[in-house]
């Protein structure tokens, strides 16, 4: 593939990949419909397997912006939860632009840093960590915060520190430069689960993320 080529197609892809998942997902739904939970999930780590997979593909950072830029708007519009019915809710879900926002701001900020260990991390945190941790809430969380913590459970949060800090250590490890690998586990994990747990619903995709790509950054 020549180079200036390698790109745009790989932008075409990105959006042939989302559509296709969200295809599988109508036609899913259509002969065993899963609840919207499980919809939203599936979505959520569909879009963010993707997206890592993406990150390390692109060479540029305006190419690869271009994809997140337009679900922020498409999204804003309302265009996948037409797509996919589940994915809509009665009342006002930031989490569905915030998704594509975050990358956005992830990209802006790091993709020069440390071989794009940051953007990465955070973009685990988003993609794996944050479904993992509403997963895991849901089904086994006893142990609600009192007060705060938006509903959320200390099950719930412990799964999005150790889905944060396995990442960060497989990133931290993949990367050319000596890492301390040990430190930024520990760090990007209980930065990504604080941070994801003081935060209000939905908001959560796009602080918890930044605050796990800062982490990663400074602890390397």
């Amino acid at each position: 593939m020549r180079a200036e080529l390698h790109d745009p197609l790989l932008v075409l892809a990105t959006f042939a990949y989302i559509g296709l998942l969200l295809l599988v997902l109508r036609g899913l739904a259509s002969i065993r419909p899963p609840s919207p939970f499980t919809v939203r999930k599936l979505v959520h780590v569909g879009v963010g397997a993707g997206t890592l997979v993406a990150t390390v593909l692109f060479h540029s950072r305006g190419w690869a912006l271009v994809a997140p830029a337009a679900f922020v708007l498409l999204n804003a519009l309302g265009v996948p939860r037409r797509a996919v019915p589940a994915l809509a809710r009665d009342a006002p879900d930031p989490a569905l632009w915030m998704f594509p926002l975050t990358v956005v701001v992830l990209y802006i900020l790091f993709w020069q840093d440390l071989h794009r260990g940051p953007v990465l991390a955070g973009i685990a945190a988003l993609g794996l960590a944050d479904p993992a941790a509403a997963v895991v809430g849901r089904r086994l969380g006893e142990r609600r915060y009192v007060g705060w913590g938006h509903g959320r459970s200390l099950e719930g949060s412990a799964a999005y520190l150790i889905v944060t800090g396995i990442a960060a250590a497989w990133i931290a490890a993949r990367i050319p430069e000596p890492l301390p690998i040990l430190r930024l586990t520990v760090g990007c994990g209980a930065a990504g689960a604080f941070v994801e747990a003081v935060s209000p619903t939905g908001w959560d995709n796009l602080s918890a993320p930044v605050a796990v790509a800062v982490v990663f950054r400074l602890l390397a």
